[in-house]
């Protein structure tokens, strides 16, 4: 909730986060006579806005049955680490990010009837469902666009899995399969806190990914107690029988903590017979996976000195999948992947006095996607194809942070470090002599300062706060290129009521590994199948496919500008408005693949990549060097191939992305006990891409395959110390089908979800922590709208399965138990 609380004693400061938040309070007196509290401006939880007032101290804060207990930390603990405050967008302590950002808490993702962290990002307006994730089949436009092992992946502004930065805990975690983005769906819900959502270029913050953005997960700390947690559920339509079982305990003492979370969650396929409007498929394929994971994170903290506190965070999982594609010639590729990823962090953080400190972690990861496809001719397996992806991460960092004083009216806050990644990707069929892959690595240093002009306790006529940052960072690619980006900020509080933000940057990507070192390949196909109806009967095309040792770092220019409006005439109500814009350019791209390939002999927008007039050396160098060729064509004379299409990854695109965001939130007092908490929030996106500076653009945002013009998620929700009551409204506007002439359109979809859970509250009998919760999602059982299959073929979905899902009406039920 907002906090805006003026410059008092500590106690009464305290007090007030209590009575605001709906709480008892109970405090030692001694430990805190005679201390002040600085004014308190900010959206915080009320332990979060009541530990930033004890920092310094010895004590810390924690809510315990409806109250707010103030309690001494032991004496060995550091006198600086009361607060462990993650603030995402930046590695300052207290700094307020000038970029939007978005929280998604653990408890309200549970609430809403979300099973996973997948089913939470997909659900953000700001994310696009497309790319790596569970549901999304084949036939849908672009490489990246696949479901290799039902893993989900965030997708902020439909940039793509690989511009988005994952984190766990502040630190990165290894990419998965070949489209090197971070498996968010193999963390369990169970151990964390929350997910942070900054939906603007960090590059200068984090370094290569964070061109969309960046997702952070915060695991549980100082959690003391257990839970164990069962849902079942299915979708009332047949498939997606769900079951997940969750059990998690922590035990915190004097001078530490520690936290270990275990999930089991399976669900049944669903076939394409299971749904009538997919019933013309061929019989035998799946439209969403069978999933079967376990997923286990864990986190410790232990002060060992009056200065020194060791820390670890780690992640396991392992995810065994099966997705079959029936063909209506008769042949099926059943799909078994099994992937199994780890990482794990140590960290040490030394207090150096004069609030100083130093921060060193390093992080070791590892993702091993073993894939395992049979092809069968009708009941007969005519062949198998095994092998497996694996990445894994190497990333020592380490900083130092604290303050300077007597540079301006108020301490600047400094941080300065450095740190060094190696990432590696390795890709080996298991029936072939040949094995691909490759590694980078990267040193990198980068600083952030941020600067206090003006605070709420200042009575300044210049208005409640000002407060500018900065940040740079070096990053050195051995070999490939070195990259120095900044980003700027300014936070000013017009009055109380309001705060205009502004954030200015420059981000990067380094290309993904695949990208780099994808084996080199050649299609032969007749030039009708790819659009080209123009040329003689007869006539072929060849593609030139595969990856590119040249490829440089793709770079952006990014820019926002939000408005906050917290008015203290009306309590708990918080709006934002924010306008992005992205500037993207060498964006890495295979030009024509997926369902492009069905127009890029006919629209004009790929003649950049395709040469119409090729010599016979042209060819022959095509030929020559590719590490495959697969000839579609049946006819093989090089005379009759009147096209070349250059679809090798390559630093092609430029591409513009802007949009704007809103977020409403309000709660609402009905009693002493209880209250209506309102949300909305919608996503309007424009983006555009063209191969050239003066080729003709294509349409990425508001077309099939790509995201919606507009999403929107709202909800209203009723709750008091044993009930919770919401429901949830999904909607996203219509797409235009531009793979064929004229462009048809794809209808808009408006869901509704409802749930309501009923928990008995601790110290209240036998059954005192005892929770039941029924959820339904899509409880309409609106179907995806519909989308032709990608070029008539049979064996694809009647759907954009990139933004509709084929679960429908999903019923869920809920049990657990707090100790």
């Amino acid at each position: 909730m907002d906090f805006d609380l003026p410059a008092q004693s500590l106690t009464e400061a305290l007090r007030a986060i209590a009575r605001q938040s709906g709480l008892e309070f109970s405090a030692p007196a001694d430990p805190l006579r005679g201390k002040s509290a600085k004014a308190l401006k900010e959206r915080l939880s009320p332990t979060e806005a009541a530990n930033r007032l004890l920092r310094g101290t010895r004590l810390t804060a924690e809510i315990v049955d409806g109250a707010l207990i103030i309690r001494a930390l032991g004496g060995t603990r550091s006198s600086g680490n009361a607060d462990e405050i993650v603030v995402t967008g930046t590695h300052l302590k207290s700094a307020d990010s000038a970029s939007p950002t978005t929280r998604l808490y653990a408890s309200d993702i549970r609430s809403a009837g979300q099973v996973d962290l997948g089913e939470a990002i997909r659900a953000l307006p700001q994310n696009f469902s497309g790319g790596q994730n569970p549901g999304v089949s084949p036939g849908a436009n672009g490489i990246a666009n696949q479901n290799l092992d039902a893993s989900s992946t965030p997708n902020l502004r439909g940039l793509g899995g690989d511009a988005t930065l994952v984190l766990l805990n502040g630190h990165r975690l290894s990419y998965g399969s070949f489209v090197q983005a971070v498996d968010i769906g193999a963390i369990p819900l169970a151990g964390i806190e929350r997910i942070d959502v900054v939906a603007d270029g960090a590059s200068a913050i984090y370094g290569s990914d964070a061109v969309g953005g960046v997702v952070n997960v915060i695991l549980k700390r100082d959690y003391d107690g257990a839970n164990l947690t069962a849902t079942l559920g299915g979708a009332t339509d047949g498939g997606d029988f769900l079951q997940q079982y969750t059990g998690v305990a922590g035990k915190t003492w004097k001078s530490g903590g520690a936290m270990l979370a275990y999930s089991h969650q399976a669900n049944s396929a669903i076939h394409s017979g299971d749904r009538d409007y997919t019933a013309y498929m061929p019989d035998g394929g799946t439209i969403y996976p069978r999933v079967n994971q376990d997923s286990v994170v864990a986190s410790a903290h232990q002060t060992i000195s009056s200065t020194t506190e060791l820390g670890i965070d780690a992640a396991y999982s392992n995810r065994r999948s099966f997705m079959s594609q029936a063909t209506d010639y008769g042949v099926s590729y059943v799909n078994r992947p099994n992937v199994t990823s780890y990482s794990v962090t140590p960290s040490v953080r030394v207090d150096l006095g004069s609030q100083w400190e130093a921060h060193a972690s390093a992080t070791y990861g590892q993702s091993k996607l073993d894939y395992d496809q049979t092809t069968l001719s009708g009941s007969n397996v005519s062949s198998r194809s095994t092998g497996f992806y694996k990445n894994r991460i190497v990333n020592p960092e380490g900083y130092v942070t604290g303050p300077v004083s007597g540079i301006g009216p108020h301490p600047i806050d400094i941080v300065v470090g450095a740190g060094y990644r190696y990432n590696s990707y390795d890709y080996a069929p298991s029936a072939a002599s040949f094995r691909y892959g490759g590694s980078i690595d990267s040193s990198y240093a980068f600083s952030e300062i941020k600067i206090p002009l003006v605070l709420p306790e200042d009575g300044s006529v210049l208005g409640s706060r000002l407060i500018l940052s900065a940040a740079l960072r070096y990053e050195r690619y051995p070999g490939m290129a070195s990259v120095a980006v900044p980003k700027l900020g300014m936070v000013y509080g017009v009055s109380p009521d309001f705060d205009l933000k502004l954030s200015w940057g420059k981000s990067f990507k380094a290309p993904t590994l695949d990208q780099r070192y994808q084996l080199r390949g050649a299609y032969l196909d007749s030039t009708s199948y790819m659009g080209g109806e123009r040329f003689p009967a007869g006539s072929t095309v060849l593609t030139d496919y595969g990856g590119n040792t040249d490829l440089n770092p793709e770079r952006a220019n990014t820019w926002s500008a939000t408005i906050d409006l917290h008015p203290r005439a009306v309590d708990r109500f918080h709006a934002s408005a924010s306008y992005f814009h992205i500037g993207y350019r060498d964006r890495i791209i295979q030009p024509v693949s997926g369902a492009a390939m069905f127009t890029a002999l006919a629209d004009p927008a790929y003649d950049p990549v395709v040469d119409y007039s090729p010599t016979l050396a042209e060819i022959e160098e095509v030929l020559s060097n590719a590490a495959y060729f697969y000839n579609f064509a049946g006819d093989d004379d090089p005379s009759k191939i009147v096209a070349i299409i250059n679809s090798r990854y390559t630093n092609a695109a430029y591409q513009t992305i802007q949009g704007v965001d809103l977020a409403v939130d309000y709660s609402l007092p009905v009693t002493a006990a209880s209250s209506l908490t309102f949300t909305a929030s919608g996503a309007w996106l424009w983006s555009s891409q063209n191969f050239t500076g003066d080729s003709a653009k294509i349409t990425l945002a508001g077309t099939i395959f790509n995201p919606p013009r507009f999403r929107a998620r709202g909800s209203v929700a009723w709750s008091d110390t044993k009930w919770t009551i919401g429901a949830y409204v999904n909607h996203q506007s219509g797409l235009s089908d531009n793979r064929q002439s004229p462009a048809a359109q794809v209808a808009a979809l408006t869901t509704l979800d409802l749930s309501a859970g009923y928990r008995i509250p601790q110290g209240e009998g036998l059954l005192s922590g005892l929770g039941l919760q029924a959820s339904v999602q899509n409880a309409f059982d609106r179907h995806p709208p519909y989308a032709a299959p990608s070029g008539g073929y049979s064996y694809y979905v009647n759907y954009d399965s990139t933004n509709s899902s084929p679960v429908g009406r999903f019923v869920s039920f809920t049990i657990s138990k707090d100790w």
